[in-house]
């Protein structure tokens, strides 16, 4: 499908040098779009491909946990291209440098880990939110990377589950506050997809594998055109919503 409004129009994608970032940066490109390349080591290469693809690319270093950085950087987008239609806030982890997904029962939790991927993964997108909302001056449409995880328990998992429903939370809230404005919030929840996050086998992957019902693991493309079309006016009204991209897991 082709969403011919989107050309020339300026989309900030965080988490956009793998991944589903990635993959939606070039969707976006391939449209026309202006994307804004954020991530803590920007690409040079999926910014050449933006360009190859037919979009307008920007890349610029970004730390979501930290709101100067984001501030600076989304300023810095709307300098460069004069405005800013939208955005996908796609950053986030899953685990930390010591520990894999699997590894924080409540009873040995430690409190390092759990702050990271909270100030990561919600407090990111507060950070983002915030600054987007303040930058954007007409209508527009937003999209935040929340998880299927986000919507039920798993064993080992809660820093990653508590990050993810607060992501539900604060997609919810911002969609009331800023409708009046014509500006649309809506998040995706996908379920297991093929990326860096999800490389590392282990049990709780396998079982998830297990549970859902195509029984495979989804592609980057597969939730990155999801959010494209939530970005697009083919989704006009369409808000506060959270569409799962699962692949029938949950």
């Amino acid at each position: 499908m082709s969403y011919n409004e989107l050309a020339g129009r300026t989309f900030i994608v965080t988490g956009a040098a793998s991944g589903m970032g990635k993959a939606l940066s070039l969707l976006l490109a391939e449209q026309g779009a202006n994307v804004a390349l954020l991530d803590l080591q920007p690409s040079e290469a999926v910014a050449e491909a933006v360009e190859a693809a037919g979009g307008r690319a920007l890349t610029l270093a970004c730390n979501v946990q930290n709101a100067q950085s984001v501030n600076d950087a989304t300023k810095a987008v709307v300098d460069h291209f004069g405005d800013l239609h939208g955005a996908a806030n796609m950053a986030g982890i899953a685990f930390t440098k010591k520990t894999s997904i699997a590894q924080f029962p409540l009873e040995t939790l430690d409190d390092d880990d759990w702050d990271m991927i909270m100030k990561t993964n919600l407090d990111g997108v507060k950070n983002c939110l915030r600054a987007q909302l303040r930058e954007m001056k007409g209508a527009g449409s937003i999209v935040n990377a929340a998880s299927i995880a986000g919507q039920m328990g798993a064993s080992g998992c809660s820093p990653y589950i508590c990050s993810k429903w607060g992501v539900i939370g604060i997609t919810k809230t911002a969609a009331k506050e800023a409708g009046k404005r014509g500006i649309r919030v809506n998040a995706v929840a996908p379920g297991i997809i093929q990326t860096p996050l999800t490389a590392p086998a282990n049990p709780a992957r396998a079982a998830a594998l297990a549970a859902t019902a195509l029984g495979r693991m989804g592609q980057p493309e597969e939730v990155s055109r999801t959010i494209l079309f939530l970005l697009s006016d083919q989704s006009s009204f369409i808000t506060a919503s959270v569409v799962n991209v699962d692949g029938g897991y949950f």
